[in-house]
């Protein structure tokens, strides 16, 4: 999903406080319920099955599910609820990628978004729809680094932060293990180990990831050769990057030259006509 183009409709936003007596009455849903619970207990029954949340829990509820639910009366929920639809450009629905209940906790950053989303969802200014969806976004974003990317799982050590920012300066250029241990102030075992704990992958791994994904954003702007991608991503052997890319990305660079110019044929046709 993290490739798609997505277009977000919330249908219903609301910071819920249940009472003792809320219930939410069995049915069929024909949106995304995406539930965080800020404080307190319910029980959501899902296609036949019973589970219990707490605060800190996220659920997500795919549309066409069977949904029922109620509070703890001794420790009401509080909740933020949002009932969503996702689009790809096209106008097919797209799934969101979360297991049904997910632990998140109570971080800080995402408690700022949704009190932000609440603020515009209220306020109801003019254009506070399409800054509710741009919110929708960002906490989207939000959950999909904290279940699927390891290096936001957490703060990252300033030491790594600062070799990670050279790292993305100097993508044109050859870069060492030992020149990043040095600027990190580290030896270079423990400063790879430390690196690997906090980003997911060894330095040559999130290295070569970051210069293909460069020469990818070069060779997309239609106005350099594989070969001068390649230079300007420090890579001085074509035959080894042309294979890098491949095992990285699961396509040659070529193909990139090549749907270019077939979309630039297109769209000549079309000014022809």
């Amino acid at each position: 999903m993290d490739d798609v183009e997505i277009n977000p409709q919330i249908e219903l936003f609301i910071n819920r406080h249940s009472t003792p007596s809320w219930i939410i009455e069995d049915a069929t849903t024909d949106f995304i319920d995406l539930t965080y619970i800020l404080k307190g207990r319910a029980y959501y029954a899902i296609n036949g099955t019973t589970y219990e949340v707490n605060q800190g829990d996220l659920i997500c509820i795919p549309k066409g599910s069977r949904r029922s639910a109620t509070t703890d009366p001794k420790n009401l929920m509080t909740s933020y609820a949002l009932n969503l639809h996702l689009y790809d450009l096209k106008g097919q629905d797209v799934h969101l990628p979360f297991p049904l209940i997910t632990h998140i906790g109570e971080p800080k950053e995402l408690n700022l978004l949704y009190n932000q989303l609440k603020l515009e969802w209220l306020r109801q200014n003019k254009g506070h729809k399409l800054k509710a969806r741009a919110l929708l976004l960002l906490i989207l974003h939000y959950y999909f680094k904290f279940l699927y990317d390891k290096s936001n799982n957490g703060s990252i050590d300033n030491r790594i932060q600062k070799a990670i920012r050279y790292i993305l300066s100097n993508l044109q250029s050859q870069i060492e293990v030992e020149e990043l241990a040095s600027i990190a102030g580290l030896t270079s075992a423990y400063f790879g180990t430390l690196f690997k704990k906090y980003m997911g992958a060894s330095v040559k791994e999130y290295i070569n990831r970051m210069k293909i994904n460069n020469a990818e954003n070069i060779l997309l702007s239609g106005e350099f050769s594989v070969q001068e991608a390649a230079y300007k991503c420090g890579f001085e052997d074509i035959y080894y990057f042309s294979k890098l890319f491949k095992k990285i990305k699961g396509f040659p660079p070529s193909r990139i030259l090549i749907d270019n110019s077939r979309s630039d044929r297109q769209e000549m046709d079309i000014l022809v006509k």
